[in-house]
């Protein structure tokens, strides 16, 4: 307010100061603003604020923006410094990348406010933070499940050895009695979901990204005995010839068509949506595969990970941001977004016994149990550029697991020296 100092007028600086004060209480009294992508979670939240407004009596605006380039601007806006919105939806791994460059606040403060009551934070299968402070809770939660024909197969496979089996057994190409053509699909489009797919498998068979001190995995012993499954899965036939095109709309399609036999590791997401549309008669869920330890167990690992709601750093309607997000993620929030079509991401609501589909929210539970994510550095979006590379190459057959694992690997080491750990 320096130039206010500069007015000579004393009558003149109160009048200018009540006017900043009036824009200020203004600022924080217009209605939070809530950028989000178009679809379920556009509806989903929608559906939450009317619930809130009509309990409150405060209303929230959305902002909706299509899914395609949704990620794109939100970076470029949060970095830029806007203050068009106030909460905004982004994913786990966004946290880091965004907090270093400023782009989003903490809520430790908010959190930690004796008047706040927290939020709960056990009752979330994740945190997510950096650098030790808070920045969000998921308010939708994703991980993948293994889809199977259950006329055809009566046990499905509990680990990837028997997984190759079942494959066999129902493509046409090695039976042509086989009703599907292909045994088993999955989403092997380079982009957001081909490397999660891919560390369904990895981990359960001892592959690691980066663990706790930095050390990078892609390249172990584990990371490159799945590059090789993969290869087993293309050059046998097990998988559509095209499926390094395919993603996730193509592996529903081919489940609905009875193309393939099974799906996966695929994403929780297509089961409601099968039984909607009257198709999952035949159609059941169960954990993703792993591999059988010495004990008798099987180590499974399937892939999770968190949609988020953060808050804009340059928010002018913080106070009201705050409020709105802990109704969001309450538990009140929580079911009503799962009757607008989300996965609640809070473990109570999750084990209602009312909620339906109950085979649904219990293999949810199981898998959630069993889960991890990706880490989210900062470099974040080079180090799936890099694992896309070398899954495109491995799944295509143009360079050998070994080979293309040690490249992406060494790329992450880089990016950790160049960006820190």
């Amino acid at each position: 307010m320096f130039w206010v100092s500069r007015v000579k007028s004393r009558q003149l600086r109160m009048v200018l100061f009540a006017v900043l004060l009036a824009g200020a209480a203004l600022a924080q009294s217009d209605p939070a603003v809530v950028f989000v992508r178009s679809g379920t979670e556009a509806d989903a939240t929608r559906a939450v604020a009317e619930a809130y407004t009509a309990k409150t009596g405060l209303p929230i605006e959305i902002m909706e923006a299509g899914r395609s380039g949704y990620y794109a601007a939100l970076h470029t806006q949060l970095v830029g410094g806007t203050t068009v919105f106030d909460l905004a939806q982004a994913n786990d791994v966004d946290i880091a990348a965004l907090a270093i460059a400023g782009g989003i606040r903490s809520l430790d403060e908010f959190i930690n406010r004796p008047e706040s009551g927290g939020l709960d934070l056990e009752d979330f299968p994740a945190v997510y933070t950096h650098d030790g402070e808070i920045y969000s809770v998921p308010f939708d939660i994703s991980t993948h499940f293994l889809y199977y024909r259950s006329d055809l197969i009566e046990e499905p496979p509990q680990t990837w050895d028997e997984y190759l089996e079942t494959a066999r057994a129902w493509t046409q190409s090695l039976n042509p009695d086989s009703p599907t053509r292909y045994g088993t699909a999955l989403t092997a489009l380079a982009g957001s979901e081909q490397p999660k797919v891919f560390y369904s498998i990895m981990w359960s068979m001892g592959g690691w990204i980066i663990d706790d001190e930095g050390n990078v995995g892609l390249d172990s012993e584990g990371a490159i005995a799945a590059g090789n499954f993969y290869r087993t899965l293309a050059d046998e036939g097990l998988l559509p010839p095209d499926v390094f095109s395919w993603g996730f709309s193509d592996v529903y399609e081919a489940l609905q068509t009875g193309t393939i036999a099974m799906a996966g590791p695929y994403w929780n997401a297509a089961y409601p949506t099968l039984v909607a549309e009257g198709a999952a008669d035949n159609i059941e869920i169960t954990l993703v595969p792993g591999v059988r330890l010495d004990d008798g167990s099987i180590h499974r690992t399937p892939f999770q990970q968190g949609k988020v709601f953060v808050m804009n750093a340059n928010s002018q309607r913080q106070e009201a941001a705050w409020d709105f997000f802990q109704f969001l993620v309450s538990d009140e929030g929580t079911r009503i977004m799962a009757e607008a079509g989300g996965t609640p991401a809070r473990v109570s609501v999750m084990q209602d016994p009312d909620l339906e589909p109950a085979e649904y929210y219990a293999t949810m539970r199981d898998s959630l149990e069993i889960a991890l994510g990706d880490p989210g550095p900062a470099f974040y979006l080079e180090q799936h550029e890099a694992m896309n590379e070398a899954l495109s190459l491995i799944i295509t057959g143009a360079e050998p697991a070994e080979s293309a694992l040690g490249r992406a690997a060494n790329s992450v080491r880089r990016l950790i020296e160049d960006y820190g750990f």
